[in-house]
């Protein structure tokens, strides 16, 4: 009896081990001595299948599953966040594959599990980038070779050449690890004709500036001329008016001009003229008498009474 017994378990044994070897362990399982199937990758398997029949869901929104599975959920997208310099995913697409978090531009994991991001080295003047940094690797400086140049500090630059100065403009200066060369300056060959015709430009304006102050000069004074031309006319013409001198105290000699005037008078002059309505004796620059009748506005001239005076005789 014991015998039997040790003979049917050692057949069941036989038959449960030549079904697990006999099963693929990428897409099967082996359960009560079957293969069942397991689910796709992206799905997870629910209890409601059978062996031969699973029963699978699709995994849902920043959810993935890499490979064939019994599992009854989908594992979670891993949360890139942005406070650690991570670029930012908002909805992660695949379903069979986990998502990897990336580093911000200019930055690069601190570790191999790369937890946060941290900075790329920065290269200063006078240094070039060798490599650039990425997502797992930092930048790595060298100083510029010979001939070329950097004056600026970046994580991605490299050294820049000298400039090559053009045919007939010298180097003036030379460049350093952290400057270019510096060109002279030609001077251009119309550079003298420029400044003869600014010369002669500045020259004919002033020129031009007499001429017109001379016009004008020359124009007063022709008008200056008429008009005095004119004025010597006009008074021309007039009759020079004699001025009377008062003799207030006259001579002897005086007084034997106006006795000999008074002689050839005519006689329609009144003699009840007395002295004083007459007045003192009046003669002018010349010595000419002039005598100034009562009640009348006229004044006699006496040089017409000589003229008349001597007809007579």
């Amino acid at each position: 009896m014991r015998l039997w017994m040790l003979l049917m378990g050692s057949t069941v044994g036989f038959v449960v081990v030549s079904a697990a070897g006999f099963c693929d362990p990428a897409t099967e399982y082996e359960s009560n001595g079957q293969c069942c199937q397991k689910c796709d990758p992206g799905t997870y398997m629910t209890s409601h299948g059978s062996c031969l029949e699973p029963q699978c869901i699709a995994c849902g929104d920043n959810e993935y599953q890499e490979s064939y599975t019994t599992e009854s959920k989908c594992k979670r997208q891993p949360y890139c966040d942005p406070n650690k310099n991570f670029d930012f995913i908002e909805h992660h697409k695949s379903k069979t594959q986990r998502s990897t978090c990336m580093c911000k531009l200019g930055f690069h994991c601190s570790s191999e599990t790369c937890l946060t991001c941290v900075p790329h080295r920065t290269c200063g003047p006078g240094y070039g980038v060798q490599s650039k940094g990425d997502h797992a690797h930092d930048t790595v400086c060298e100083v510029c070779s010979p001939g070329t140049f950097s004056n600026e500090t970046s994580w991605d630059g490299s050294c820049q050449k000298w400039t090559e100065c053009e045919d007939g403009y010298p180097v003036e200066k030379s460049g350093t690890a952290v400057s270019d060369n510096i060109c002279a300056e030609k001077t251009s060959r119309w550079y003298p004709v420029w400044i003869c015709l600014g010369v002669l430009l500045v020259a004919a304006v002033i020129c031009a500036a007499v001429l017109i102050l001379c016009k004008r000069k020359v124009t007063r004074d022709a008008e200056g001329e008429m008009e005095g031309c004119m004025k010597s006319c006009l008074e021309g013409r007039k009759k020079p008016e004699q001025t009377a001198k008062k003799i207030t105290n006259p001579t002897s000699e005086d007084k034997s001009k106006v006795n000999l005037v008074n002689e050839h008078l005519p006689e329609e002059v009144d003699d009840n003229v007395d002295e004083e309505s007459v007045g003192s004796p009046t003669f002018t620059e010349k010595g000419n008498f002039l005598r100034q009748e009562v009640g009348k506005d006229a004044i006699l001239s006496r040089q017409e009474s000589q003229t008349q005076s001597s007809e007579i005789f």
